[in-house]
């Protein structure tokens, strides 16, 4: 049983739940009529199926009201990320996704040299660049290079998260973490369901429409996915498990290939993905 709280257990979890949440989100979003909607009813199953978890955590709660005024601010950058990548999910490929989310290590990088005045590393601006690199691979022809709107929105939707984080960082050890990552996901989509006025006929009917196995998968794949690697990380350290669980890039890229047929392109694809798992190693490097 020892096993079973090692930094191991919990990135192995991540992997796992790394390859079926991205290829299971595709399917739900691939006929979606409204991907705010969409958005909605997989968060709020992720919110919701977490919260069975909480038992098997130490219950606590912060009592400074500061937290809660924080992680507000964090879940509303949260929505934003959370609502364009559904957009960007259901008009981008896998492969495509999970190579242009990693932008965001680009962006806490920059966010670390200028807001955090951490110390200057040629590492972390040339694991940038790599990562940079790859995103403009994936979208290169003979001729040029092909930056869409989904993969600007991609670009702002992990800014958004990486704003987030930055907010965020080391709150969710006041909390029972299933009851944090819940927070996390449900103020998010309350947050969502208000801006856009998705009434809750709409959600049915889209729930309704859809494949429901898709929908409740996908929301519980995501919810352990998040408890997976943020207890991978409070297990090891921040320099180990981020260059590990970078590598569900090239994975979920391997899956999809054979999963959704996204074989065009794959060497490219996988020169991409090597290259983002590179940066991402670089980027954490003293």
């Amino acid at each position: 049983m020892g096993f079973l709280n090692t930094w191991q257990f919990y990135l192995l979890g991540y992997f796992v739940c790394s390859i079926f949440f991205n290829q299971l989100y595709k399917l739900v979003v691939n006929n979606c009529k409204r991907d705010g909607a969409v958005t909605v009813i997989i968060q709020s199953i992720a919110g919701v199926s977490i919260l069975l978890l909480m038992p098997f955590f130490v219950f606590k709660f912060p009592t400074d009201w500061r937290v809660y005024t924080f992680l507000v601010l964090a879940c509303i950058f949260y929505a934003i990320n959370d609502r364009i990548q559904t957009t960007v999910r259901k008009n981008m490929q896998v492969s495509s996704f999970v190579v242009s989310s990693q932008l965001s290590s680009v962006f806490l990088i920059i966010f670390g040299l200028t807001v955090f005045r951490e110390p200057f590393s040629w590492f972390k601006i040339f694991g940038a660049i790599l990562i940079l690199g790859a995103n403009v691979i994936l979208r290169s022809s003979k001729t040029k290079v092909k930056l869409d709107k989904y993969f600007w929105l991609a670009a702002l939707a992990r800014l958004s998260y990486a704003i987030a984080i930055s907010i965020d960082v080391d709150i969710s050890k006041g909390f029972n973490l299933p009851f944090y990552i819940m927070l996390t996901l449900i103020v998010p989509t309350l947050i969502i369901k208000t801006i856009e006025k998705i009434s809750i006929k709409e959600i049915i009917n889209e729930f309704d429409q859809g494949v429901k196995k898709y929908f409740l998968l996908t929301g519980l794949t995501w919810s352990l996915l998040i408890l997976f690697v943020i207890k991978a990380y409070q297990l090891s350290s921040f320099t180990l498990i981020t260059p590990l669980a970078a590598t569900s890039v090239l994975i979920n890229v391997l899956i999809a290939s054979v999963f959704f047929s996204e074989k065009g392109n794959i060497i490219k694809k996988i020169i991409s993905s090597l290259l983002v798992i590179i940066g991402v190693y670089l980027t954490i490097i003293h």
